[in-house]
């Protein structure tokens, strides 16, 4: 296999980073945070790009640990048994970014108070009838996490959460531009949409706008991450920026961290540790 020949030569000072994907505003910020950060250290960042397939992940991760990397960074989305037992099994540090795990070391987004904060803001502005274009429930964080703090601002403001008209689609544009088709379909029409992602919120913005609804005056629409694609549409998104830069530069510490405590300490594992990232609020026009 020539892929897994490179990385054997190439062992000693370079570092394995795994992304479900390459075209999204979260995963370069991750990449270019990691990058700073071992760079500076001296390590070669090689990057494998899983195309959304978790086979294709597992493969990159075993073929890293094969090749003795100094440590494996991996941007997780679903974490499936088979993960968590390469987790356990490994000889290497690994770093999990965007999921929270007991058996692996991770750096994640306090997703679940994000999505509150987001729904709160749009409840706030008097919106009661509630739209959520939501990501696939396998991906724990972004996922389930997010469906439950919007839930969660909806009980705080005696609203009940099965009044929430709910749908659940990919991650692309596409996917939430469908996603809001099917809602109003379905015969509801939203005062107010929450989407668990900026992408989904841009795809349901759209759909809105070429059904003729006008933004926010008649539905106010909302996401999170706070990347590019809420600045490109009018009105401009209304979101909550999660920090992924950061959550990059982070893994890459806390990654070298544990490689030097491997070398300390010969045959021993650095116990995981879990950090959580905060959030903030970005107003802008859609709310």
């Amino acid at each position: 296999n020539v892929a897994a020949r490179s990385l054997r030569q190439q062992r000693s000072n370079s570092i394995g980073v795994v992304v479900p994907k390459i075209n999204s505003d979260s995963v370069s910020n991750l990449l270019e945070g990691v990058s700073s950060v071992l760079s500076k250290s001296g390590y070669l960042t090689i990057f494998g790009n899983a195309g959304n397939d978790k086979k294709q992940e597992l493969d990159y991760l075993r073929m890293m640990l094969e090749a003795k990397l100094a440590g494996i960074i991996l941007m997780g989305t679903v974490l499936t048994p088979a993960h968590i037992r390469f987790f356990k099994d490994s000889n290497r540090p690994i770093v999990v970014c965007g999921q929270n795990h007991p058996s692996v070391s991770c750096i994640y987004h306090d997703d679940r108070r994000a999505a509150r904060e987001i729904a709160r803001h749009i409840i706030g502005r008097g919106r009661r009838k509630l739209a959520y274009v939501g990501a696939v429930e396998t991906d724990v964080s972004v996922g389930l996490n997010r469906r439950l703090g919007v839930e969660e601002a909806m009980l705080e403001t005696c609203m009940n959460p099965a009044d929430l008209m709910k749908t659940q689609v990919y991650f692309t544009l596409d996917e939430g531009r469908k996603g809001m088709n099917e809602i109003l379909d379905g015969g509801f029409v939203p005062d107010g949409v929450i989407c668990a992602t900026d992408t989904l919120a841009v795809g349901a913005m759209k759909a809105l706008q070429e059904r003729g609804f006008i933004i926010p005056e008649q539905v106010s629409v909302g996401g999170i991450g706070g990347g590019l694609a809420g600045t490109i549409i009018s009105p401009a998104l209304t979101t909550v920026q999660l920090f992924h830069r950061e959550s990059g530069e982070r893994a890459a510490q806390l990654l070298l961290s544990m490689i030097d405590y491997n070398r300390g300490h010969p045959g021993e594992r650095m116990p995981p540790t879990h950090t959580m990232l905060g959030y903030k609020l970005l107003e802008r026009k859609s709310v």
